[in-house]
């Protein structure tokens, strides 16, 4: 995962998740969706958010094909 400056949650979803489950979640949460529009929207924000935590796009694509996504 991406070791640039991290803020305590990146640190502590680092410390307790393998870049795997990361890149799991990530793609789960984007294909969520529910009636409230703006849940949509943090829930979306978060999934880009581990995605950058993996170091981008290309590498939580990588990881998503190791892990047979």
């Amino acid at each position: 995962m991406s070791k640039t400056k991290s803020t305590p949650m990146q640190e502590a979803i680092r410390d307790a998740l393998s870049p795997q489950a990361v890149a799991l979640a990530a793609s789960e949460l984007l294909l969520a969706r529910c009636d409230d529009e703006e849940v949509d929207l943090e829930v979306r924000w978060f999934a880009e958010q581990l995605i950058e935590l993996l170091g981008g796009q290309e590498a939580w694509s990588r990881t998503c094909k190791e892990i047979g996504l």
